[in-house]
């Protein structure tokens, strides 16, 4: 005899209650119709084939319960990629985002390199006319300096000419007495412009001399190292060093005196 409400109890996960129940009650028609008609071979038959449609219906019951199973993990599968692309598109968005701040800031540097370029072109011409305004100046000065250097040979030209003439005098007075005349001369390379030959204290010297308008230590000591070079070349002995100028700075005079060179002012010529 079939076991009505077992196959209730197993068809109902997989078919529902209702549906369990309509197939049992199908089934128990079933069952009576051939229990009343077949025989009990038939009915050992039908037996079986019901036994394993049950069977059939449980491994079925199974199946859609490991698909039911399968189902649930791709879903939750689902749900984590959900998720994945979810974050996914927060990165891509940040990312075009900075994408976005660097295309602003790469802007705003080509901004500053334009305005830079145009700075250094504003500052390339203003060194051109500086340039330009500075050789115009050096031309100036150096037409100025040709116009004071002929003045100051105009001028020194003067002081020789005059102290030719007075220094005698005035060397006699020191206690040095000119032997001849005083000129002008070329010693190997250097020019000297006052030479000469004199006595002094007995032994005899020579007189070497520079004019200058206004002269410098500078000045002083390079005539002194001109005169070095003319003693040690042999061409000059027992120097007599003398400067004739229009102005001597106080501090130029001590300088003279400390190197025991004699000076004359202009207007004593």
């Amino acid at each position: 005899m079939i076991d009505l409400f077992q196959v209730y109890e197993e068809l109902a996960p997989s078919l529902g209650e209702a549906s369990a129940r309509i197939l049992t009650k199908t089934l128990s028609r079933i069952y009576d119709d051939v229990r009343q008609m077949a025989t009990k071979t038939e009915f050992r038959e039908l037996t079986a084939v019901v036994g394993q449609l049950a069977d059939a219906q449980k491994g079925l019951a199974e199946a859609q319960k490991r698909t039911e199973e399968r189902l649930d993990s791709l879903a939750l599968r689902m749900e984590e990629l959900a998720e994945a692309q979810k974050r996914t598109e927060e990165r891509l968005d940040s990312l075009a985002l900075r994408v976005e701040e660097l295309a602003e800031a790469q802007k705003r540097t080509e901004a500053r390199l334009d305005s830079l370029a145009l700075r250094v072109e504003e500052l390339a011409e203003a060194q051109k006319r500086t340039e330009d305004a500075i050789f115009m100046l050096t031309k100036r000065v150096d037409r100025l300096e040709e116009r004071v250097e002929g003045i100051s040979h105009s001028v020194g030209y003067s002081l020789e000419n005059s102290a030719y003439k007075a220094l005698p005098a005035l060397l006699a007075a020191r206690g040095i007495e000119v032997q001849g005349r005083l000129v002008r001369r070329y010693l190997g390379e250097y020019q000297v412009n006052i030479f000469g030959q004199g006595v002094h204290a007995g032994a005899p010297v020579t007189i070497l001399g520079e004019c200058k308008v206004r002269p410098s230590r500078k000045e002083v000591d390079r005539f002194l190292k001109v005169i070095a070079r003319l003693e040690a070349e042999g061409l000059v002995s027992a120097p007599r060093v003398l400067l004739v100028g229009h102005d001597f700075h106080p501090t130029v005079e001590r300088y003279l005196e400390e190197k025991g060179v004699l000076w004359f002012w202009s207007y004593e010529l």
